[in-house]
């Protein structure tokens, strides 16, 4: 039989690699309820485990490109996930960047504070409400770098968990609790952050009991992933930023989009 007549690309109109912490139990299983059948992904995990501190997130930064080398390097990526947004923050999203582009040069890079900041914008929100599951300093550094890209943190609830593997146990009813006893007045959004917390299922009811649009960090990257990808034109089920996708929105100077 003809090789050319057997021989595709391989599955998938868009293929997504996925750099996961290794104790991670969420963000696999969220990002495969959100994107459309056609995006592909494929998933590394770069250690991590014990406390959820600044100190123990940074030292993933040097080993972030080796990771991305492990996302099948037969196939050309079109964006690569860091599932991490307080790695992100301890790291820097520019350093973030750089280091999964030493392997993947093709792909748009993503990751949950940007996409939450693109969000944000995309909502019309300035004034937010956030969730989080980290001990108050990683929470504070989280709302510091929110307020130095135009984001004020009006609210504020921390589960202050400091053994990550405890994250992914919080239930989404305790989460949802959480975010609708915040205060709503003067608010335009609720930020609830984290990779590995299982607030996706609770957005919806969250969005109904505040009135306030809801962004969690999955939800946020699901939906830039799918605004570049040009697949899908809405998500319903995980809270308004994804029940209405307008495709063909702005990029930013990284090609990623804003």
């Amino acid at each position: 039989m003809d090789k050319n007549k057997t021989l595709g690309n391989g599955p998938g109109k868009y293929r997504i690699g996925v750099i996961a912490l290794a104790n991670d139990q969420v963000i696999e299983r969220d990002l495969a309820r959100m994107l459309p059948p056609d995006a592909l992904t494929f998933t590394t995990r770069i250690a991590f485990g014990g406390d959820c501190t600044l100190e123990q997130l940074a030292k993933m930064a040097p080993v972030l490109s080796d990771a991305a080398q492990l996302l099948n390097p037969e196939v050309e990526l079109d964006a690569v996930v860091f599932g991490c947004t307080s790695g992100t923050i301890a790291i820097g999203a520019d350093n973030v960047r750089s280091a999964i582009r030493k392997s993947a040069p093709k792909a748009i890079v993503v990751n949950p504070v940007e996409a939450a900041c693109a969000a944000f914008s995309h909502l019309g929100a300035k004034r937010l409400n956030l969730v989080t599951p980290y001990q108050s300093d990683l929470a504070d550094l989280m709302a510091r770098t929110f307020s130095e890209r135009s984001f004020k943190i009006v609210n504020r609830y921390d589960f202050g968990i400091t053994d990550s593997a405890d994250i992914s146990r919080v239930t989404p009813e305790a989460i949802e609790t959480a975010a609708t006893e915040l205060a709503t007045e003067g608010v335009d959004a609720t930020f609830i952050s984290c990779t590995d917390f299982q607030s996706l299922t609770a957005l919806d009811r969250i969005e109904a009991s505040t009135g306030l649009p809801v962004v969690s960090s999955n939800q946020a990257m699901a939906w830039q992933l799918v605004l570049h990808s040009g697949l899908t034109n809405s998500i319903p089920g995980y809270g308004r930023l994804l029940a209405d996708i307008k495709k063909n929105e702005p990029k930013n100077q990284h090609g990623e989009l804003i």
